[in-house]
């Protein structure tokens, strides 16, 4: 064998094996980084779950709050950032997220026109069935987000129980 070529065989296999050690690395780097911004997306979303909780018991309906929005807005550029593959799980969120805001400017246009019809709207079972799909949604975001980030989120602080079953 040529020394030329035996000396080029020996060059390109120390730089495959560089290359791949670099690879690793990059990727634990990456995944180190993934760990913390899981955290912000949890709590981003527990944010702004807690806005959706609250709007059961609002007496007065005055649309997406600035803080439910910056959680949103805070939840959507993380998952954009660094977890592009929950794209599908937050677009189902922001689904349930619209039909929500939607059906509540429906109950306040309805509350304030005909208050009696309001009452007889079933109101209360509807925002309770989009709160089930909101929390269906947002479970398997969190699950999906578990996995991919390859961290065990921390569950959301305890709060006392909640009549929407």
């Amino acid at each position: 064998m040529d020394p030329n070529l035996y000396f080029a065989a020996w060059v390109l296999a120390v730089l495959v094996v560089v290359g791949l050690l670099t690879a690793a690395l990059a990727r634990r780097r990456q995944q180190d980084l993934r760990g913390p911004q899981a955290e912000k997306l949890t709590q981003a979303l527990e944010r702004y779950s807690a806005w959706v909780c609250a709007q059961r018991l609002a007496a007065v309906f005055h649309g997406e709050s600035p803080e439910a929005a910056d959680a949103l807005d805070e939840a959507c550029t993380l998952r954009l950032a660094w977890f592009p593959e929950l794209a599908g799980d937050m677009a189902e969120l922001m689904a349930v997220h619209n039909r929500l805001v939607n059906f509540l400017h429906t109950q306040q246009a309805l509350w304030l026109r005909d208050p009696e019809r309001w009452l007889e709207s079933g109101h209360d079972k509807r925002y309770v069935a989009l709160w089930r799909q909101h929390r269906f949604a947002l479970q398997a975001l969190q699950e999906k987000l578990q996995q991919v980030a390859s961290v065990r989120l921390q569950p959301a602080p305890a709060r006392r129980q909640s009549t929407y079953a």
